[in-house]
């Protein structure tokens, strides 16, 4: 599978999907676990050091690349979640290794 992101979709990607991992570790539903409430819900609990615009903006570029699907508010994305692409992308790309996709957000966190 061919995807170009910008190193933000990535880091926001590669985020959305530790927390996804975890909340299936936890024994929440896979339906469950893929939602993520709106931008600002993502900008509050895991992306704070951003500007909220530019996790909203984000949100939008992944829902381009297919890998969001989001339900629009007022030009905020107002229901975010994890497409069945970005779960497959995610999860040969990191073969459900999540030491290594920890190394790799940490990496991609030292750009910004």
């Amino acid at each position: 599978m061919n995807v170009e992101l910008t190193k933000d979709a990535e880091y926001l990607l590669c985020t959305l999907y530790k927390v996804y991992s975890e909340k299936l570790k936890s024994g929440i539903s896979k339906a469950q676990a893929r939602c993520f409430g709106s931008s600002e819900d993502i900008f509050t609990n895991y992306l704070s050091e951003w500007l909220f615009e530019d996790v909203n903006t984000t949100c939008y570029e992944l829902k381009h690349a297919e890998m969001l699907s989001i339900l629009n508010a007022d030009n905020i994305a107002y229901s975010v979640s994890l497409t069945d692409k970005a779960i497959i992308y995610m999860e040969n790309r990191f073969k459900n290794n999540i030491e290594e996709l920890l190394n790799f957000i940490a990496n991609l966190r030292k750009i910004f």
